[in-house]
């Protein structure tokens, strides 16, 4: 079992660590068996925990599905926030962490899998998740006076986007030419044009974090 969010929450009280330990439990048995096909059970077998701990953290199976995803997303995000303090231009912003958060996202295929399926159970638009892609539209709506309005529905169109790109990363394997085309539509959407779409991702191509190979920042504990 991969213990990613269970090291993560190490120093923290015995509630964190449970918590991380069933979400670790919950991606390995998700991606295994398919939310759908996937039970509490199996799941906290694998924790080596009671079905009563389980209940004393999360409501079903559902709520728990939610958590996984929100977590898998939201640390993803917030690592490559911390890795992009040398980018003040949101346009690059943009460019340079859907890139990475799709390559990280594959190295890690359970991960992948989970996001990818449970967007598709529920197509909603966690705003907690989405905090730091807010951020970085909303400074670059103002440098570069979009005019876009950065609502909930513009958020939904763009991760609906990153998830068609991750599902055809999964099936198809690392495709460079993807994650180009996903860059170069996600600023479409903003109201760039396809000129300018493209100059702006050919700009961030040398960035540390796509030349180092993002899926490095995050590893998962077997």
């Amino acid at each position: 079992m991969q213990n990613y969010f269970r090291t993560q929450a190490l120093g923290a009280g015995k509630r964190v660590r449970t918590r991380g330990t069933l979400i670790d439990s919950a991606i390995d048995v998700f991606s295994e068996k398919g939310i759908e096909e996937a039970s509490i059970n199996e799941i906290t077998a694998l924790a080596g925990m009671a079905n009563g701990t389980f209940y004393n953290h999360f409501k079903d199976k559902d709520d728990l599905a939610v958590a996984s995803s929100g977590a898998i997303a939201l640390e993803i995000a917030r690592q490559l926030d911390l890795r992009m303090s040398d980018l003040d231009e949101g346009i690059s912003r943009v460019v340079v962490a859907s890139w990475a958060f799709l390559t990280i996202a594959l190295s890690n295929r359970a991960w992948a899998q989970v996001l990818v399926e449970q967007y598709q159970r529920h197509a909603e638009v966690d705003e907690s998740t989405f905090s730091y892609m807010r951020a970085d539209i909303e400074r670059a709506a103002k440098q570069r006076e979009l005019g876009v309005v950065v609502d909930t529905l513009l958020l939904e169109q763009l991760a609906s986007l990153m998830m068609v790109a991750l599902r055809r990363l999964l099936r198809e394997g690392m495709r460079e030419e993807i994650l180009v085309r996903t860059c170069e539509y996600m600023l479409r959407i903003l109201g760039l044009t396809p000129v300018q779409a493209k100059k702006e991702v050919e700009k961030v191509s040398g960035h540390s974090l796509l030349e180092d190979g993002a899926s490095n920042i995050i590893s998962s504990s077997e």
